[in-house]
């Protein structure tokens, strides 16, 4: 209703602009000037040969040729009035013709051109954001297809538009678009989320996977820090020993990688299925200690 009325307001306002000048007798009137001053200096000239003839004795019906002259000028003045008239009403046609085919076009054009229907499309998929929530609760079991996962996200970036301090949302928004391998919505919901809850372990765990892979060193830093500092309020998380290992034997810190996965082993269970790859790793790091110290 609001879209509707503002459209017709904004028609009214350009009608109006455009066809203000059909309205507006000002040129008329300067014409009309224009011509009381031609229609008087032509009378004042005339008057003047017609008593210079009669004084020369040239005119024998002086007195007639004046009436007929002041006839003339008094004739001109009604004529001119309905010419004024006339091309105002004129004006008055042109521009209600004018507003009236502006009003019928622009809501055409806007039905063509216009995205009134994206706008349904987007509504309708907000209103199914319940459905997405259930949904993910079954994505062992039945995973969402892509179509879906598009269609949650927009749904998400559209309620986190009326929410924007929902830490929760943001995180999910991530998750889906790290599905969907939209890596800047993904760094930028997780980041996000990780400034509006900074105690909330899990985000902090997300935007600091994605710093990891970040070829800026200064992601890859920031990574690091958040990582410290989920080990700090939980030193035997294994998600952030993991990947502050794998950073460690990727910057050549072999000593430290090896360390962080020998704490990790130590964590483990014997029959956890992650030993032997642990175990490998450590070995692939003291090799290449000993590597350096040839």
């Amino acid at each position: 209703m609001n879209f509707w009325l503002i459209s017709l307001l904004l028609t009214l306002f350009v009608a109006f602009i455009c066809f203000y000048p059909l309205l507006s007798n000002r040129r008329e009137k300067a014409d009309s000037l224009k011509r009381d001053e031609l229609n008087k200096a032509f009378y004042f000239n005339r008057l003047k040969e017609i008593e210079e003839d009669e004084q020369r004795g040239l005119l024998e019906n002086s007195q007639q040729l004046k009436t007929e002259l002041q006839q003339a000028l008094l004739e001109d003045i009604p004529k001119k009035s309905n010419a004024e008239k006339t091309n105002k009403h004129y004006g008055k046609i042109w521009f209600f013709s004018g507003f009236l085919t502006l009003a019928i076009i622009a809501p055409l054009a806007y039905m063509s051109v216009g995205s009134w229907q994206e706008e349904i499309i987007l509504e309708k998929t907000y209103e199914k954001l319940p459905h997405f929530y259930e949904r993910v609760k079954e994505e062992e079991s039945k995973p969402l297809d892509e179509n879906e996962l598009q269609q949650f996200a927009t749904a998400l970036r559209l309620k986190l538009q009326k929410e924007p301090n929902n830490a929760a949302d943001w995180w999910t928004l991530g998750q889906i678009a790290m599905n969907l391998n939209k890596g800047q919505l993904a760094f930028d919901s997780f980041s996000q989320a990780n400034k509006l809850a900074p105690e909330n372990i899990e985000y902090k765990l997300s935007f600091a996977r994605i710093l990891m892979f970040s070829e800026d060193q200064s992601d890859k830093q920031k990574g690091v820090e958040l990582l410290k500092e989920v080990l700090r309020i939980d030193h035997t998380n294994m998600q952030a020993l993991s990947l502050l290992a794998f950073q460690y034997f990727e910057s050549e810190e072999y000593k430290m990688a090896a360390v962080t996965w020998a704490m990790m082993l130590r964590l483990m269970p014997e029959n956890d299925p992650r030993v032997p790859l642990i175990e490998k790793s450590i070995r692939a790091a003291r090799d290449a200690i000993k590597e350096d110290n040839k």
